[in-house]
């Protein structure tokens, strides 16, 4: 593959791709640039041992004293990631940040509910335990679950 790079004053990058579109390689490549593609499958870590999830069964990622904790229904495993990375990870996935330690995986939210502070309330439809989504990130929370997922 020949990949050629050049400078211009565009305010946009352009990407064109010259050949075999229908190649499972420029598919893959095309998926990569556009945020379709990302990881499937990570590796999580319990009792010394790695175990292999897919990443949409994780509920949410946690930051918890130096470790990043993933929560898949009611179990808990560490994490080799920081939540930052996570939250790049798994934003094509359904993942988005409400609260400065956590990342939640939008397609387990079954409902939110307003509270005075301004906060919001998220219930997980598979363990029905209750996330603070933080009023810092309500408005973002809103725009990705209505435009992204």
């Amino acid at each position: 593959m020949k990949v050629t790079l050049e400078h211009t004053d565009a305010a946009e990058p352009e990407v064109i791709i010259r050949g075999d579109v229908a190649n499972p390689q420029v598919q893959n490549i095309a998926e990569l640039l556009t945020g379709q593609k990302s990881f499937q499958k990570m590796f999580f870590f319990k009792n010394e041992k790695e175990y292999l999830f897919d990443i949409k069964d994780v509920t949410y990622f946690e930051a918890d004293n130096n470790k990043t904790i993933a929560h898949i229904g009611n179990e808990e495993y560490e994490v080799r990631h920081k939540l930052y990375e996570l939250e790049s990870i798994g934003h094509a996935k359904g993942f988005i940040r409400i609260s400065k330690g956590i990342v939640v995986n939008v397609n387990i939210i079954e409902s939110v509910e307003a509270e005075l502070s301004g906060n919001y309330t998220a219930i997980l439809r598979d363990t029905k335990k209750l996330l603070t989504i933080s009023r810092k990130y309500v408005k973002e929370f809103k725009k990705y679950v209505m435009e992204v997922c």
